[in-house]
C-alpha cells in the first residue's frame, strides 16, 4: 500500500485505534487502573499516535496531505476539548491538560515546514516524533507511579519522569540514527545523547505546558546538526 490517498486512510485507522483503545481504557480501567486510567488513556494517543511516522516514511508520497491531516486532527482535537468531548472520552474532570494533544500535531506541521525548507532531514524528523511520543509518554507515566524528587519548571516534573524521558529519547534516536540514518555507531551515540540531554532538561523547564511543541523542536534540530 503505497500513496497519499492510502497513507491518509492509514492515519485515520491509527488515529481511530489509539482513541479505541483509550476509550476502553478510561471507561472500564477503573479496576485495575483506579483513577490513574485518565492519564494512562491520554498517553495512549501520545505515544500511539507517534507511530505515524512509519506511515509518513514509507507510505505518503508528498508532504502536503500529511499537514492537511495534521491540522484537520489539531482542529478536531481543540473543538473536542472545547466542547468537553475529550475529558468525556478520557474520564478527565479538567480539559487543561488535553490541549497536549492540540499541540502535538502543529508542532509535527512545524517540523515538515522546517523539513521543506532544506534544514533536517527524515531521520531527525523520526527522531523528534519518537522521541517526543515515547519519551515525554512513557516520562508521565512513570513520573506519576514511581515516588522521587521534584525538579523542573515549578517542581511539577520527577526524577524518576526525567531519567525515563532521557533514556528512551535516548533509545529512540540511537535506533533511528542507525536504521535510517548512515552515521557510524559512534556518531549516533552521540547525537542520541545530545538530544536525550537536551529534549529532558526543554522538558523539565518548559513554561505553559507547551513541551509538546518544545521538545520535539529540540530534538529536531540536534538530530538535524549531529
Amino acid at each position: 500500500m503505497h500513496g497519499d490517498a492510502a497513507g491518509l486512510f492509514l492515519s485515520v485507522l491509527l488515529i481511530g485505534l489509539c482513541l479505541g483503545l483509550s476509550f476502553a481504557v478510561a471507561k472500564y480501567g477503573r479496576k485495575r487502573l483506579g483513577e490513574s486510567r485518565s492519564e494512562v488513556a491520554r498517553k495512549i494517543v501520545h505515544i500511539g499516535v507517534s507511530n505515524w511516522f512509519f506511515i509518513y516514511a514509507h507510505v505518503f508520497e508528498s508532504d502536503l496531505w500529511p499537514m492537511v491531516g495534521l491540522a484537520s486532527f489539531a482542529v478536531i482535537n481543540a473543538v473536542m476539548n472545547i466542547s468537553g468531548g475529550l475529558s468525556k472520552l478520557m474520564a478527565q474532570d479538567s480539559t487543561k491538560r488535553n490541549w497536549g494533544l492540540v499541540q502535538y500535531p502543529i508542532s509535527i506541521i512545524l517540523l515538515l515546514l522546517i523539513k521543506k525548507m532544506g534544514f533536517g532531514d527524515i531521520v531527525a524528523f523520526g527522531c523528534a516524533v519518537l522521541g517526543m511520543g515515547y519519551g515525554d509518554g512513557l516520562a508521565s507515566l512513570v513520573g506519576r507511579h514511581v515516588k522521587s524528587k521534584t525538579i523542573g519548571k515549578n517542581g511539577k516534573k520527577t526524577i524518576a519522569g526525567s531519567l525515563t524521558m532521557a533514556g528512551v529519547t535516548f533509545a529512540a534516536v540511537l535506533l533511528m540514527k542507525i536504521c535510517y540514518g548512515n552515521l557510524a555507531a559512534s556518531e549516533a551515540v552521540l547525537s542520541a545523547l545530545a538530544c536525550s540531554v537536551a529534549a529532558t532538561l526543554v522538558e523539565a523547564f518548559t513554561p505553559f505546558g507547551l513541551d509538546n511543541i518544545s521538545v520535539p523542536l529540540t530534538i529536531y534540530v540536534i538530530a538535524g546538526l549531529l
